[in-house]
């Protein structure tokens, strides 16, 4: 696991599976960066925040993303329903997580035959989430089929970053420090606060 300081958008971790670690601010807050920074890139940038409806309501998430609304029309930011995520990944039902794979995948192909940037950023907050609520092996199954669906996008020359938000003050609990361990070494990347 390589350690990159989470404060500097310039270390993007392009084409990994990167693990953001937030303490201070909010998922959202510490999210915002590698949104904004996905769209001033021109990439499909995808936020699914822990526990949201309608990101749309949210004015919070909303005034924190560089020109929302513009780029939700354009097609260069993509939000869904995370609260049916987050049911799904601790019923461990992975049929809607596999369709929103083919959902990203032909994005992918209408974006590259449009010539536009065919680079992916997701933000994934479901995992955060069930961390927060002491779900971890729901939370340890879900990064396991991440980190098997971006060695396959990988494999077949797909360029898509994974970000997956966690909040340190619960992981770093004694308790909680073997979660921790196993869920850090299913990605390629940490970013952000880092102790012990």
């Amino acid at each position: 696991m390589n350690p990159v300081n989470a404060s500097s958008s310039a270390n993007l971790p392009f084409h990994q599976h990167a693990m953001l670690f937030y303490s201070n601010d909010s998922e959202d807050r510490a999210a915002a960066k590698y949104v904004n920074e996905g769209l001033r890139r021109g990439h499909l940038t995808v936020y699914l925040p822990v526990n949201t409806y309608n990101i749309s309501q949210q004015p919070k998430i909303v005034s924190d993303i560089i020109n929302y609304k513009n780029n939700v029309n354009r097609g260069n930011l993509l939000t869904l329903d995370t609260r049916s995520f987050y049911n799904f990944a601790l019923a461990r039902d992975m049929e809607p997580f596999e369709g929103f794979k083919i959902l990203l995948e032909e994005a992918i192909k209408e974006r590259t035959a449009s010539k536009r940037n065919d680079e992916i950023i997701l933000v994934i907050g479901v995992v955060g989430g069930l961390a927060e609520n002491q779900k971890f092996d729901e939370c340890l199954n879900l990064e396991k089929w991440w980190q098997k669906t971006h060695s396959e996008w990988l494999q077949k020359g797909l360029k898509v970053t994974i970000i997956c938000p966690y909040p340190s003050p619960i992981l770093d609990k004694n308790q909680f420090m073997h979660y921790k361990q196993t869920i850090s070494s299913l990605h390629d990347i940490t970013l952000g606060p880092i102790s012990r």
